[in-house]
């Protein structure tokens, strides 16, 4: 007898840890047979072609196959998955509590990143909910001023020696063909909302979520109570005492990690979440924003002070909510401000993207796709917009930005926080200087640290595989590895999918890497189901037109 033994009824095909963007886009991506949203023209095409050809008898030509109809693959129920999130029983739970927390009236990303399997361009219709993203459109190079502008800095650096290879990371010039004007806008919170609930309903999937967090994760032999049998899969237990059984599993919990915090500088003071905190206690509801010291202190017309440490885009909204309270905040950066429309290039989702997308997939090592993901992201960028609504806070005299500075020591008394700020800019010397506050507030992020999980060290004990600076080295399919079925999408499955990967664009290329390798086993696992046609393969990019003459005698 097993030691695992599950109840039929919390036995299902797959199990999705997260229920942020990367987990609803997968749920839906498996309970879809034919995912538009990747396809081209052409490709929608052939697929109408096969669709319609499919029932008919066609002619076979000497040598090949007789069975040349249409095939479409197995989709999943909703009834076949169960999503566990930590945070919420719905979809999307974490990702309305930071923008809550954050009060973002817009998302970053342009329209076309959503988890919608189907249709890409489904929030045109809504342009009354869409911003423009001002200065990408139309102000781009033309192809004779790229030539020209190319060929001039080719004379100032020199041909790469032998063995080495040109880095196609380096920031390149901005091309978008402007018929794509429309793809960059941006929805609303609202709209993005009533966008996801709408893909929730389409498929079923609003009961298919629940709220619990795992504890643990194994794989071996599981017995089905009520059919008395054994199979082979995952064992989740999770924090209520449930016990849950699956034979996918897929990890979409994009936040988990190492938070950066406590700073080195706080680490001695022990702070407690009424004196500082990490956005990620925000984003839990661990505490409010603003802290109960800000707003007790607004109540009382009191002068309330603030630090923000960090330069990406959550500080500089934390810092615009602040600032219109009525609060003195000072924004503390490691280095400069870097502004950018996205956390990435904009080659990475412009005209020329593939050719990005290629020379990282091209790369031999995942010590090299690290280092162009980190040089892709850069880290601590915030958007033009919140930038410029920064800098009329600071000419209000409501926020002072102190760049190349740390906290070097703190000591928290009555009076609040008093801190010692070092300060270092290139070419300078260095010097302190002493910095009174009411709280402290560090917008510094995650680090990826997937060997850290808990509920995962039965598997990365039993079934190692190799990592590269916190991140798993997955097969191409996004899977642990060729004998556990166990995927992950989203920002763990970096090395594989590139600096998008956390984002809405990588959490869609997740789900269809993911859902099209688990439905082609479970189709291959139903003997009643034939293998997919050669045809719809090359639909669906599996084969080259090239493998129907294999077949053929000369």
């Amino acid at each position: 007898m097993s030691e695992n033994i599950v109840s039929r009824e919390n036995y299902f095909e797959v199990v999705i840890v997260g229920g942020g963007p990367c987990g609803l886009a997968t749920a839906s991506r498996l309970c879809e047979a034919t995912a538009g949203s990747i396809y081209t023209e052409d490709e929608h095409q052939r697929f109408h072609w096969l669709r319609q050809r499919g029932p008919k008898s066609a002619k076979v030509l000497r040598g090949a196959k007789k069975d040349i109809r249409f095939e479409l693959p197995t989709k999943l129920k909703a009834s076949d998955i169960l999503v566990l999130d930590a945070v919420s029983d719905s979809f999307m739970g974490q990702w309305n509590n930071q923008f809550e927390s954050c009060q973002i009236p817009t998302l970053r990303s342009p329209m076309f990143f959503h988890p919608d399997p189907v249709n890409i361009d489904g929030m045109i219709t809504r342009e009354k909910d869409l911003l423009e993203i001002q200065n990408v459109v139309g102000k781009e190079y033309s192809k004779h001023q790229q030539k020209r502008i190319i060929k001039k800095n080719a004379k100032k650096q020199a041909s790469p020696l032998k063995g080495e290879s040109r880095n196609d990371d380096r920031p390149g010039l901005i091309d978008i063909n402007m018929r794509d004007y429309r793809d960059y806008y941006r929805p609303s919170t609202k709209f993005f909302r009533d966008f996801c609930e709408d893909i929730v309903d389409r498929y079923g999937l609003r009961s298919s979520i629940r709220k619990d967090r795992v504890v643990s994760l194994t794989y071996g032999d599981i017995e089905i109570m009520e059919e008395n049998k054994i199979v082979t899969g995952f064992t989740i237990r999770t924090a209520s005492g449930k016990v849950y059984g699956c034979e996918n599993c897929v990890v979409a919990s994009g936040h988990d990690g190492i938070i950066n915090y406590p700073l080195p500088g706080l680490k001695d003071a022990n702070p407690t979440l009424e004196q500082a905190c990490h956005t990620t206690h925000l984003f839990n509801r661990n505490i409010s924003f603003p802290p109960p010291v800000i707003t007790s202190k607004l109540a009382e017309k009191k002068c309330a002070s603030l630090v923000i440490v960090g330069g990406g885009l959550t500080s500089a909204q934390l810092a615009h909510i602040s600032c219109d309270l009525g609060v003195k905040v000072t924004l503390l950066l490691r280095s400069f401000i870097k502004i950018k429309h996205f956390d990435f290039h904009l080659d990475w989702v412009t005209k020329y993207k593939n050719l990005k997308k290629s020379s990282f997939y091209m790369l031999d090592t995942d010590e090299e796709r690290l280092q162009l993901i980190h040089d892709a992201r850069e880290g601590g960028l915030m958007n033009p917009e919140y930038y410029k609504k920064l800098q009329k806070h600071v000419k209000k005299g409501m926020l002072q930005i102190l760049d190349y500075s740390s906290i070097k020591q703190a000591q928290h008394g009555e009076e609040g926080w008093c801190l010692k700020i070092a300060e270092k800019r290139p070419d300078q010397e260095a010097r302190e200087y002493d910095l009174q506050t009411d709280y402290i507030c560090c917008a510094t992020g995650i680090s990826p640290n997937v060997q850290g999980l808990e509920y995962l060290q039965p598997i990365i004990r039993n079934f190692p595989i190799e990592f590269c600076g916190g991140l798993p080295c997955l097969t191409h399919d996004l899977r642990w590895s060729e004998e556990l079925p166990l995927y992950m999408v989203g920002k763990n499955a970096a090395l594989r999918v590139g600096p998008t990967s956390a984002n809405l664009d990588g959490a869609r290329v997740g789900a269809e890497r993911v859902g099209w390798k688990i439905q082609n086993d479970y189709n291959e696992a139903r003997p009643e189901t034939l293998p997919l046609s050669t045809s719809l393969q090359i639909a669906l990019n599996a084969q080259n037109r090239y493998s129907v003459l294999q077949g053929v005698e000369c």
